[in-house]
């Protein structure tokens, strides 16, 4: 258990450096108050808009079954909550439209329903008043959608059941109106809107903790360039060892880095991180292995602490970039959003994202999946790599 007090030097390290804790907490903070606010109103949420319950006016000249079935089943019965459904005759819901005392009305036209039976048409009337679209929008798309659905069940209901004698149009009828001809659907009942606070919480997050990993791998590099790695190696600290307290530290580091910012922004700005604690956590654990990994992949390749660093920092920027942690997520296309999800911080950041906007810990279990997998089989290839490097140097 050697790594151990390895791991827990860096700890130390970093605790007693003034210059890091700033760069690894106060900026994060400092930046995720400043875009916050200067994108509050760009990424204000929608106010709640409720459509108000209306009174539609109807004239109905056919007395028919099927106008009978719009009537009271469709309108009265399966919209009760949205419209109150009242019989006129045609001169007075006329006039009550002209007066604007009543918003919307319709007018079934006498054999209505033999028309909707042959499939002749729809023979209904929509008068309105011109600033309420959006309740005569509603009356006709539901009109529609009852005249086209006549037609199918008319023919489904004679392919099944021949006509012998009686009413033709009874097995059509026969329970009609029990099931809703409209089905709304949304993506999630608990689904919020996710305000620029907590975007820029998780986006500033997980592009820092990208920040972190480069720095600490930049150490690691620094220390085998000078005479810290070989006074290591002399304390009979295997290799594999040294790599797993590096390792093991940077991920220390980084966890009490994201539970502060996390933390800081709920008791400072409060932003909401989603229902999900365990989500949150074993979230922040998947992301931050799978950063490290590919820091030490990274690291694997380059030679020099000052090359590394350039290339880390300049990879970093280019990795928050395409992940959203500068330009939000939603104005990119969805092809995009999609490959974001190769990148950690990119999976990091939407998997943050849904939390907030009110999912569950199992639906963000493929991303945690996807990050531990991805991190482990980073660090692997990455400690092969350092291992037969490390043998053809000292063979």
């Amino acid at each position: 258990m050697k790594y151990w007090w390895l791991a827990w030097k860096d700890l130390i390290l970093v605790a007693r450096d003034k210059k890091a804790l700033l760069t690894l907490i106060l900026m994060p903070l400092l930046l995720i108050a400043i875009l916050g606010s200067a994108f509050g109103d760009m990424m204000k949420e929608d106010e709640e808009f409720t459509i108000k319950k209306f009174t539609l006016g109807v004239v109905n000249l056919d007395q028919g079954q099927l106008s009978k079935v719009l009537t009271d089943e469709v309108f009265a019965k399966n919209l009760s909550e949205q419209i109150q459904v009242k019989n006129y005759q045609e001169e007075e819901m006329t006039q009550k439209i002209k007066d604007h005392k009543l918003t919307v009305g319709i007018i079934i036209e006498k054999d209505f329903t033999q028309s909707l039976m042959t499939g002749q048409g729809t023979k209904v009337k929509l008068l309105s008043v011109p600033d309420t679209f959006i309740n005569s929008t509603i009356v006709q798309n539901v009109i529609e959608q009852f005249s086209r659905s006549i037609p199918i069940e008319a023919a489904a209901a004679q392919m099944a059941q021949p006509v012998q004698g009686g009413n033709p149009t009874s097995p059509l009828l026969e329970g009609y109106g029990e099931k809703p001809l409209i089905k709304e659907t949304t993506i999630d009942a608990k689904t919020k809107p996710v305000s620029s606070f907590q975007y820029y919480a998780a986006a500033m997050g997980v592009m820092f903790l990208l920040m972190t990993v480069v720095q600490g791998v930049s150490t690691m590099i620094l220390e085998k360039e000078q005479e810290v790695f070989k006074r290591l190696l002399l304390t009979n600290l295997t290799y594999p060892n040294y790599l797993f307290g590096k390792l093991l530290g940077l991920i220390s580091i980084c966890l009490t880095q994201a539970f502060i910012i996390i933390a800081g922004t709920r008791l400072i700005f409060g932003v909401d991180w989603g229902p999900s604690v365990s989500g949150i956590v074993i979230l922040t654990v998947a992301f931050v292995i799978n950063a490290s990994g590919l820091g030490v992949l990274a690291g694997s390749f380059i030679k020099t602490e000052k090359s590394f660093n350039v290339a880390g920092m300049f990879g970093t920027q280019i990795m928050a970039a395409l992940g959203g942690s500068m330009v939000p997520l939603y104005i990119f296309p969805d092809w995009i959003v999609f490959a974001t999800k190769f990148i950690p911080n990119g999976l990091a950041l939407q998997s943050y994202l849904d939390l907030m906007s009110g999912a569950s810990f199992i639906k963000i279990l493929p991303a945690i999946g996807g990050s531990l997998g991805l991190g482990l089989l980073f660090f692997v290839i990455g400690l092969i790599r350092l291992s037969f490097e490390r043998r053809g140097k000292y063979a």
